[in-house]
């Protein structure tokens, strides 16, 4: 079919009607926000673990329960925030509502952290008070071994898109999409030369898909089988020029974890004997 110079102009002038400024506006947010586009729908109970990080009414974070009062996310969500403004939602696959919602008693992020890094972008939120360990919708996740090898692939959950069409709005639920983990000399192509550690971090995606994870879903869990969780999502995505995800890999950081685990459990239980 071929089209004349009129045509074109017509359509062009169609487009530019189409996506008008409040649209073109509503595009921009979205792309700076942290989303996943497509995916599949996750009923909580395929993900009890997962809890949505809340400030100010507003999801800025995804994490993962690794107790029923300690939630696992990135340094990034939290380093410059008071545990006071923030609030943690979980037992349900909505952000803005349902579920349980707790406050935060301390933030504690890993202090090799630095801002724009990602080897060492791992911390956890102590909570106030636990969930309710006999509730059916909330669940824990599973530490790594320090030795353990990555998998092939990986699951990553979070909140965002489930299209990539302008009209379509953030999804309610959550939402998983598959990436594929590439090799550690694929993934240096990804890191500034500043990036120490470079074994502490592992990157995915997949350039043939249309569903995968969008801008960056910070804090958000990327999951292999059994519920154990390999990474934490920290920059990258479908939404960057490189359609690349980079996460810190947990394995690396499982001693570190562990340790601070052992230490909120002797406070609880000083706690209940004073």
């Amino acid at each position: 079919m071929k089209f004349s110079l009129n045509s074109y102009f017509i359509l062009i002038c169609f487009g530019v009607s189409a996506l008008n400024a409040a649209t073109r506006k509503q595009v921009r947010d979205r792309n700076r926000e942290n989303l996943i586009i497509g995916g599949q729908k996750v009923p909580i109970d395929g993900a009890p673990w997962v809890v949505s990080i809340v400030r100010n009414h507003q999801l800025i974070c995804a994490g993962s329960l690794l107790t029923n009062d300690v939630v696992l996310t990135a340094a990034s969500c939290i380093k410059a925030v008071e545990p006071a403004e923030l609030l943690v939602r979980g037992g349900t696959t909505a952000f803005k509502n349902s579920g349980k919602l707790r406050r935060i008693k301390e933030t504690i992020h890993h202090p090799k952290y630095v801002e724009g890094s990602h080897a060492y972008n791992v911390a956890l939120l102590h909570l106030l008070r636990p969930f309710n360990h006999t509730d059916d919708h909330v669940g824990q996740v599973k530490l790594p071994d320090v030795d353990s090898t990555l998998p092939s692939a990986i699951n990553i959950y979070g909140w965002g898109l489930s299209s990539n069409k302008t009209n379509v709005i953030m999804t309610k639920n959550l939402r998983f999409t598959k990436t594929k983990i590439y090799s550690d000399k694929k993934c240096a192509q990804y890191l500034t030369e500043e990036e120490e550690d470079t074994d502490y971090v592992f990157c995915s995606g997949d350039r043939t898909k249309i569903s995968d994870i969008c801008t960056d879903d910070p804090g958000s869990a990327a999951i292999f089988n059994d519920n154990v969780q390999f990474g934490v999502v920290s920059d990258g995505g479908a939404c960057s020029e490189t359609r690349t995800t980079i996460l810190t890999n947990l394995a690396k950081h499982t001693r570190w974890i562990k340790n601070l685990l052992n230490e909120f459990e002797r406070e609880n239980k000083n706690k209940k004997t004073h």
